[in-house]
Parts: structure tokens; C-alpha cells; sequence
């Protein structure tokens, strides 16, 4: 029991591990060296300069002195305003129906220290986010050293230049530019930095409020999406200016902004869970450590009392090297105890009335009995449709002459439809 508890405690009730603090100190070490890396890529690498032709079209565009986005800009855009929203909505905004009610995984009350944790995760992802996205394009800028649009405007060829023979292809050393970072930044074509960098932090923020809105509840409240919306159409903007300054080609923009949405996606993966998980309200994962396993969230059981369902623990920590989750299931036992629909791998199920805030739920959350992750088919699609048919049909607890309940295989089978005088009307 005692062992319970300590883990039930919110990591900030006590004092943090030595392995915490260690743990999280090498994210921001790896965030510096991925800064100091890329600044090294872009100002001391010199890129490799592909063989152009004169006669090319597509990169005899006029050179741009002034761009619509300068990369300052575009660094405060997508850097600095998602960092500042994340702040506001978590230390002000977050919560703020659900203030002092107890999360689900702690059964603690959220205090200004969680808070202050889901700071620390946002800022983290979105670090690394920007930082993964800034070295994997300084590196394939570099490694490529694609011609931009504008590149015969920046070399200036002496008069008289004309393409070699035979391949009709000539070199920079015809070019008379004498700003040696203007004509070797004119091989760094693909892909679009602006690009990635921008959906890279901008995109980051949209799965963030995406999360936090509750936007796949399915509510269908177009509000929300407007508002997860306006950050990746920003990062759209910024990406198809470079377009109109003649920076880069359309792919180049294409592969950047995927590559962008890519290290926003892995990134915002590592501190916190699927966008589809409403239930967990957009909330970080609970804090690691080095040398110990990690530990799922402790999933629920309902407790049916009328029209009302009470939250229970449906798992209990399993002996040193029983699981490697960490947790074992407790004794299933026949009767008014089911399942939370909540807590399954597959999407909150339509018919179910669930508040995520409050956590209630509807009465008809009792016909519906969701399967363990242990059943999972990881397909969310399928066990989404499985669902919907046992909410159509109904389904109730098993007989009592089936046995305890213990065997997995067994419940199932046992299941019997639930009379229509016995549904809400």
C-alpha cells in the first residue's frame, strides 16, 4: 500500500530524483549541441555547388535584397510566439475549468507546480522540435547544393560566358560575385529553411492546442479548429514567401514544410500523448528517470450508482520484474464494475456522454464495455468500428455462473445484449 501511494504522489510532492533532474538536463544539452551544430553548418560549412546552365530558366530570377520574412522574423514567428502562447496557456489558461479538480493519473489536485511541469514539457518539444529541423536542412543544404532561383543574378558571370561543352553546364568560378556568403548561400536551394523551421514551430503549437482544446472529442465545435488552425497557416504563409522572393523552388517549400511538420510530430511525441487521447487533457507524460521502467498511467475502472460512474483504480503495481509496464491488473470480479471507455487504445466512443473536463460519465457508458490494451489490434480504426457495434448493441456484465470474471477470453464470450427496457430512454 505504501508502494502505492509513492507512486500515485505527483513527482513534485516530494523531492526529485537525482535520475530526473540528470535526465531531462542531457534534453537541453542535446538541444544546445543540435544549436551549436547547426550554427557551425551554416556559417563555417562551405556547401557542395552543383553545375548550373546559364540558359536556366528557373534560376534566372532577380535577386531579392530585402525579403518579405528576414529569418529574424521568421525566428520570432515561429520560435518566440509559440513559446509565449505555451507559457500563457499553461501557467493561466490551462486547466481553468478544471482548476483544483484531480487529475487522472494522480489523483491529485492540479497545482501551479504541474503547471510548471507542463511548461517545462511544452518548451522542451518545441526546442527540440526547431532544433531537430535546423540541422537535418543545414545538413541536406549543404550535402546538396541545389542552384536557387536567383542564382545567376547573384554570380554575375563575366561577359562573354557561355555554357561548356559538351554537357552545356559551367561552374561558379565564372561567377565575378565578390560577397562570398551571398554566392555560397546560392547553393543552398533545397530544402527551404524558412519552411522547416516554421511548421517546425508553428505546427508544433497547433498539435499543442489541438490537445489541449480537445479538438477530436468529437464535438464538432469549429471554433476549436479555427484556433488549432491559425498557427500552420502562419507557417504556410512564411513558407510561400519564399516562393515570391524567388529563394526557392516550389519543391524545395514542399519538402521543407513536410520535413518541418515531421520533426513537429516526433517531437511533440516525446513529452506528450496522441492528440486523440481527449482524456488526458493535452497533459505531459509523468516524469522519467534513468534505471527504472517506465510506468503506464493507472487506468480506471466505473462503479455504477444510478446515472453516475466513480473513477477507480483498475491497476496496481506489479512485483520487480512481473511486467514491464510496471503494473498488473487487479482481480476482475463479476457484477457492477466495468471498464472506463475512456481508458481503451481506440477513439472515446459517440455515444458515450462524457465531459472531459469534469470526467463524467453518461449512464449509457454502462452498455458499452471497452476492450484492455491487451486486445488491442492497434488499429484505431477497427476498434473504433467494433465499438460502435457493441454501443448499438448493447452489452452487459457476465453471468455470475461464468466464473469470476478473471479470464479475459471467458468475459467476452459471456457477454449477453442488454434488453431495450433496460437502455436510457
Amino acid at each position: 500500500m505504501d508502494r502505492l501511494k509513492r507512486q500515485l504522489n505527483a513527482p513534485w510532492n516530494r523531492r526529485i530524483p537525482a535520475r530526473a533532474l540528470i535526465s531531462y538536463a542531457v534534453d537541453y544539452l542535446i538541444i544546445i549541441v543540435l544549436a551549436i551544430i547547426y550554427a557551425t553548418l551554416d556559417k563555417v560549412v562551405t556547401p557542395f555547388a552543383q553545375h548550373f546552365s546559364l540558359n536556366n530558366i528557373s534560376i534566372q530570377y532577380p535577386y531579392a535584397v530585402k525579403e518579405r520574412v528576414p529569418i529574424a522574423l521568421a525566428l520570432v514567428i515561429s520560435g518566440l510566439f509559440p513559446a509565449g502562447v505555451i507559457a500563457v496557456y499553461t501557467l493561466f489558461i490551462d486547466g481553468l475549468f478544471s482548476y483544483h479538480r484531480r487529475t487522472t493519473h494522480t489523483r491529485s489536485k492540479y497545482t501551479f507546480a504541474d503547471r510548471l511541469w507542463e511548461l517545462n514539457c511544452g518548451w522542451l518539444g518545441l526546442l527540440l522540435s526547431q532544433g531537430a529541423a535546423f540541422v537535418i536542412t543545414g545538413s541536406l543544404k549543404n550535402l546538396c547544393g541545389k542552384p536557387r532561383p536567383d542564382l545567376v543574378d547573384r554570380c554575375q558571370p563575366r561577359a562573354g560566358s557561355a555554357d561548356g561543352v559538351p554537357y552545356g553546364l559551367v561552374t561558379k568560378s565564372i561567377c565575378t560575385q565578390t560577397d562570398s556568403a551571398i554566392m555560397q548561400d546560392g547553393f543552398r536551394s533545397f530544402p527551404s529553411g524558412h519552411s522547416s523551421s516554421s511548421f517546425a514551430g508553428l505546427f508544433f503549437l497547433s498539435l499543442y492546442l489541438a490537445a489541449k482544446l480537445h479538438v477530436l472529442d468529437q464535438k464538432g465545435e469549429v471554433w476549436r479548429t479555427v484556433i488549432v488552425l491559425i498557427p500552420t497557416l502562419a507557417a504556410a504563409c512564411i513558407a510561400m514567401s519564399r516562393i515570391m522572393d524567388a529563394r526557392h523552388h516550389p519543391f524545395d517549400v514542399l519538402f521543407g514544410s513536410a520535413l518541418g511538420i515531421l520533426c513537429a510530430w516526433a517531437s511533440y511525441r516525446q513529452y506528450f500523448p496522441p492528440v486523440s487521447h481527449v482524456w488526458e487533457k493535452g497533459r505531459a507524460y509523468a516524469m522519467r528517470t534513468w534505471g527504472t521502467p517506465v510506468k503506464r498511467p493507472v487506468p480506471g475502472k466505473v462503479l455504477i450508482d444510478g446515472d453516475t460512474m466513480e473513477v477507480l483504480d483498475d491497476r496496481v503495481p506489479a512485483d520487480d520484474g512481473d511486467d514491464s509496464s510496471g503494473y498488473q491488473l487487479k482481480e476482475r470480479t463479476p457484477g457492477s464494475q466495468l471498464s472506463n471507455p475512456a481508458y481503451g487504445s481506440h477513439l472515446i466512443n459517440p455515444s458515450v456522454d462524457m465531459d472531459v473536463e469534469t470526467g463524467y460519465v453518461g449512464s449509457q457508458a454502462a452498455e458499452v464495455h471497452a476492450p484492455l490494451r491487451s486486445q488491442s489490434t492497434g488499429n484505431a480504426f477497427r476498434e473504433q468500428i467494433e465499438q460502435n457495434r457493441r454501443a448499438r448493441a448493447g452489452y452487459a456484465e457476465p453471468s455470475p455462473e461464468r466464473g469470476n470474471g478473471s479470464d479475459v477470453e471467458d468475459d467476452i464470450a459471456s457477454r449477453r445484449p442488454l434488453q431495450s427496457a433496460t437502455m436510457r430512454s
